[in-house]
């Protein structure tokens, strides 16, 4: 995926150039420009389409796209410390306080007149998130809301219809589940589940910010009276309550992460799925097929709140600023930023342009509707806690312990959640600043 890392593993680095190293187009270059990613597979196929752009453009110039799928983060904070970073680094969102903080990313807004960023084409959300003041540590690359995607096929066997842009309450939403489960034997598993369960941080922030509660308060600075409060708790309270009425796949795919919960989607085994904007690119070639019918739809929120509010999580381009000749470090970020290597990538699928015009444009020429749905849930969406607290991942690590203890072990939300935040506080105490 593009604006949300999978978890991290031991370091594998993969080093792919544009154009093959012993090929002719390598001769006579006298500049070689790193690049530093995570992508994988598709992806980096893509980033490679857009390296081979700038090369054409740029007579005489090379660039290495080196990319670690795990590790990434080591990697990058060794290399830079070491004095010798990449000309160019890929900054995801829990990363940015860890590298803003230490001064590992050089504040690009003295530049932006002369390579062409306009700040007010992007996404504001988008923009905020690697801004600090007046000063801007990335340039924004491309970010994705978590919002739920409808199998309307299945919605419309249950007789549900999917709200659109509208959005639905938590009771609403529970109905539309209840409906489109289906256990035609009677044998306790449903051959069709209504939804699944949203077990990590990054996917269930939404449905305690739907509630109008939050999981920090005091400016990040604490969990408790946040993560443990009664409107975080309600959220809790709703998604664990879907797992016990067996609406969800059960508790035996709460510690794996429900590996197969988009191919049941998919394959009209499961009626709504929450996710993001990676998604997509696996649906893509059903839809434009005929044998997936989707539609995209908020998150729901609570009854007592008008609306929801989803969570964005977004990737940018940095410049180390030990980086070997700043100026053509500066020029690199701002072409992978730029319209030309934003539309190359946005017919990819798989995250949302953080051009406000790219993203209008690629909504504009998609037929299925689905990128403007996407787009119409962006308004009223937050970026991620993490693009503001350093170190988010363990806040992340600690915190799926309160529905997996409560669903697990038996013990009580109110407990789990008041134990997990003392926790956390601890955490933060201890290191973790905003």
């Amino acid at each position: 995926m593009t604006a949300v890392r999978r978890r991290r593993a031991p370091l594998v680095l993969l080093t792919v150039s544009a154009f093959a190293v012993c090929s002719g187009a390598d001769a006579g270059r006298t500049d070689t420009l790193r690049v530093a990613l995570w992508a994988g597979g598709y992806e980096l196929d893509v980033e490679s389409r857009v390296v081979r752009a700038y090369e054409e453009a740029n007579p005489g110039t090379r660039v290495l796209l080196e990319s670690a799928p795990t590790g990434y983060e080591e990697r990058l904070l060794t290399s830079i410390a070491a004095g010798h970073p990449p000309d160019v680094y890929l900054m995801d969102a829990p990363d940015i306080p860890t590298f803003v903080d230490r001064g590992l990313a050089l504040d690009l807004s003295p530049y932006l007149q002369g390579i062409g960023f306009d700040p007010d084409l992007v996404f504001p959300q988008v923009l905020e998130a690697f801004a600090r003041g007046d000063a801007l540590f990335a340039l924004p690359k491309d970010f994705t809301p978590m919002v739920i995607y409808v199998n309307r096929n299945v919605a419309a066997a249950a007789g549900v219809e999917a709200p659109g842009a509208s959005g639905w309450s938590w009771d609403q939403f529970a109905d539309a589940v209840r409906s489109a489960t289906h256990d035609e034997d009677g044998d306790g598993r449903p051959e069709i589940y209504g939804f699944d369960f949203p077990r990590n941080l990054y996917q269930w922030v939404p449905f305690v910010w739907s509630a109008g509660g939050d999981i920090l308060a005091g400016d990040g600075r604490r969990a408790s009276g946040a993560m443990d409060a009664p409107k975080a708790l309600s959220a809790y309270r709703f998604l664990t309550g879907l797992v016990r009425e067996g609406l969800t796949p059960g508790a035996q795919f709460l510690q794996q992460g429900d590996p197969a919960r988009e191919a049941r989607f998919a394959s009209g085994g499961q009626a709504f799925l929450l996710s993001g904007h990676w998604t997509l690119r696996v649906f893509r070639d059903m839809v434009e097929d005929g044998t997936l019918d989707l539609d995209v739809a908020p998150v729901p929120h609570a009854p007592d709140q008008d609306r929801a509010t989803t969570v964005l999580y977004a990737s940018g381009w940095a410049v180390p600023p030990n980086a070997s000749d700043r100026r053509k470090a500066i020029h690199l970020a701002a072409f992978l930023a730029s319209p030309t290597a934003q539309r190359i990538r946005a017919r990819s699928g798989l995250a949302i342009s953080s051009r406000t015009d790219v993203a209008a444009d690629m909504a504009a020429l998609d037929e299925t509707g689905i990128e403007r749905a996407f787009l119409e849930l962006v308004a009223g969406a937050r970026m991620t806690w993490g693009a503001r607290i350093r170190d988010f991942r363990r806040v992340e690590a600690l915190a799926v312990e309160i529905m997996d203890r409560h669903l697990l072990e038996g013990v009580p939300l109110e407990d789990a959640a008041r134990d997990v935040a003392l926790r956390i506080d601890d955490e933060l105490r201890r290191g973790i600043r905003p």
